[in-house]
Parts: structure tokens; C-alpha cells; sequence
């Protein structure tokens, strides 16, 4: 699989700001990967990751949004494209030889029968691979920080709840926690690192706010933006040195990490 440069310079121009940072790390630790063929990619959304992602076509997308699907069209990225969950795929046991997944499980409630199902569609020696957030995630945010130091913990607990219901984040894990999870669906941890400073972070949290109008355009239109032109100019004024710099793959120390990465295998 070839993969695209310039990540983050790519993702500002059709995904506001806090996105195209988080993305831009995960593009940078996908693409260094190995994806051999057949590739299912299990939620591939409006198709935007994909599109600044890869050089060529991915074999299978799935995803149960309609709507996401056929803006993902447009990008004509993928050979087939499958309107269902992750627990019932149409497809034959062993199917797939790479089945990765970029900021997806976490929104799942019931994980696990995606997980064997994954299991079922992986060839023997195949690989998974999964972008997820850590236990740290939702601690990495200013409410929860600025509760914190006036000593207010039970109001920083009910903020980091409605932190991770806004963001529809049922799971959010410590590495060993996820490692559990992955060796009762039968999975072997190949390799993982955590990526996602505590700044980065904060950051991505302190700019979320101000797309509002982004999410409102998105709803209505399935697209970030009303105006492309004016996004190219603004794009410019936003891909500057400073937002650059967070904007590439920061790896962390086992434990601090807003984010992880796991390479699966069959065990």
C-alpha cells in the first residue's frame, strides 16, 4: 500500500482544526504500517482519513451510516463499500489479510462481538490495526484539569462523564486493560506504543469549541465546510509552524498517553 505525504497540510483543508491534528497523528502511525491485501477497513465514515491517507485503493470499507458511505463514494477509495456493523460483516471467514480501524471501537457499546468478528474475518497471519483512546484521554481536557486544581474531584468526575459522552466514548482504557480485552477475542499484542501528549491534548481539547458551526455544517451537509474556497485561504493562515508542530506524532511513555496504537494477530 502507498501512502500520502503531508498529512496534516492535507486534513486542514476538509476537516477543522482539532480533527486534522488528531488525524494527522494517526495517518503518521498508519502509514507506518505494513498493509498487505486484502485490507478491510472497519469503519471508514465520510471517507476523509482514507482520502488523506492512502496513494491507491483499499480493497473493503464498512460502515452502518448510509449517509457516510455516500459521501465516501465521492472519493472513489475503495473497491467495495458495505453498509453494515462491525459485528455482521458479509464476508467469508479469513477474508482479509491487513483489517485496521482508526478511532472507531472506542464508539462501539458492545465491542467484543465486533472484535470476534474481526477475529473471524482475519487471515491466520494477518494483522489489525487500531487507533483508541487510554484512560488519560478524557483527563487530558481543561474542564477536568481546572476542576482538579480547585479541588474539585467529584465535579471533575461528572465533567470527564459528560467529556466522554459528548464524544460518544464508551471505551477508554489503560494498555493493559485493552490487552485483556483483545486475548479474550483472541488476539495476541504484536505491538503498541501510546501517542497523544498530555499538551497535544489539551490543544486538541482547547480548540474543539470553536468548530461549533463546523459540526452544525456537517449535520446538515455531511461536509465541514459551506465555502471550499474560503477554507483553501483559511488553511493557510491555520498551517502555520506552530500548529505544525503538534500536529506531528508525538510517542509516549507507557502510561501517559492519550492515545494508543495496537498491532493484533491471531494468538
Amino acid at each position: 500500500m502507498k501512502f500520502k505525504p503531508d498529512f496534516f497540510q492535507r486534513y486542514i483543508l476538509v476537516a477543522p482544526l482539532p480533527l486534522a491534528l488528531e488525524r494527522s497523528w494517526e495517518c503518521e502511525v498508519q502509514s507506518a504500517q505494513n498493509f498487505a491485501r486484502p485490507i478491510l477497513d472497519i469503519g471508514c465514515g465520510e471517507g476523509i482519513f482514507a482520502w488523506n491517507l492512502v496513494d491507491e485503493k483499499i480493497d473493503v470499507g464498512i460502515d452502518p451510516n448510509g449517509r457516510e458511505l455516500a459521501r465516501t463514494k465521492e472519493f472513489d477509495l475503495y473497491d467495495e463499500l458495505i453498509e453494515c456493523y462491525g459485528n455482521a460483516v458479509p464476508k467469508l471467514d479469513k477474508s482479509f489479510q491487513t483489517i485496521f480501524s482508526n478511532s472507531v471501537m472506542e464508539h462501539i457499546p458492545d465491542i467484543e462481538p465486533v472484535l470476534k468478528e474481526t477475529h473471524r474475518l482475519l487471515k491466520d497471519d494477518g494483522v489489525v490495526y487500531l487507533t483508541l483512546p487510554t484512560d488519560k484521554f478524557d483527563h487530558y481536557s481543561w474542564g477536568n484539569l481546572v476542576l482538579l486544581a480547585l479541588g474539585l474531584n467529584s465535579l471533575a468526575k461528572k465533567y470527564r462523564d459528560f467529556f466522554n459522552s459528548f464524544w460518544r466514548h464508551y471505551h477508554f482504557y489503560p494498555r493493559a486493560q485493552w490487552e485483556e480485552m483483545f486475548a479474550r477475542n483472541g488476539f495476541k499484542v504484536k505491538e503498541s506504543f501510546e501517542y497523544g501528549s498530555k499538551t497535544q491534548c489539551l490543544l486538541n481539547d482547547f480548540t474543539s469549541p470553536f468548530c461549533g458551526f463546523a459540526m452544525i455544517v456537517k449535520k446538515l451537509t455531511n461536509r465541514w465546510f459551506l465555502f471550499q474556497p474560503l477554507r483553501l485561504f483559511t488553511a493557510r493562515l491555520i498551517h502555520v509552524p506552530f500548529f505544525s508542530h503538534f500536529a506531528r506524532l508525538n510517542k509516549q511513555p507507557s502510561g501517559k498517553g492519550g492515545l494508543i496504537f495496537f498491532a493484533l494477530q491471531k494468538q
